[in-house]
């Protein structure tokens, strides 16, 4: 399952429920260089106002994990990050680490349980080092991506694409995308 698809679902639900995010959702790329990664090894983060019902909040991101997750691939290790509290330096720098370098699970778990964060481990729980990496991350500015999702039913089928559309919308965006 996507990271972006995964967050997205759970927004849906959290609007479902009257759970408001501040701000943009956060998506940050880690390190391409890393051993094991996602194929878009990115990390997803969202921010809330604590005066709404935040265990709601974590029932909902644990409970689409828990169900949309496809545990029967190797590179699936989700892990799931709570942090109530201000961005340290510190938080920052470990950020940057792991956009930039190599973070194994066992310093995510340590740096986790160091800054008091609520940390969920689905398998190996690889997932943590980009969880705590998109809360950390100071984004002061921002970037979009436009995602698109295939149907459940379309999984594991040939993709059919019209190539000249592809050269079409390419030729009369250049070089806005």
């Amino acid at each position: 399952m996507c990271t972006t698809f995964l967050a997205s679902t759970i927004l849906n639900e959290f609007r479902d429920n009257g759970i408001e995010i501040i701000d943009y959702p956060r998506l940050i790329r880690l390190n391409p260089f890393a051993r094991f990664k996602t194929r878009g090894n990115g990390g997803v983060s969202f921010k809330l106002d604590l005066s709404q019902d935040i265990e709601l909040a974590k029932e909902i991101v644990l409970k689409y994990v828990s169900e949309l997750s496809m545990f029967d691939c190797d590179n699936t290790n989700p892990g799931v990050v709570f942090y109530q509290g201000e961005i340290t330096e510190e938080m920052t720098d470990y950020a940057f680490k792991a956009i930039y370098s190599i973070i194994t699970i066992e310093e995510a778990e340590e740096f986790a349980n160091h800054i008091g964060a609520e940390i969920h481990k689905f398998k190996k729980g690889r997932g943590i080092i980009g969880s705590i990496a998109a809360i950390s991350c100071p984004l002061e500015d921002y970037t979009y991506e436009l995602l698109a999702y295939r149907h459940p039913s379309r999984y594991g089928t040939l993709r059919e694409i019209d190539y000249d559309s592809v050269v079409k919308m390419d030729k009369e965006t250049y070089p806005e995308t």
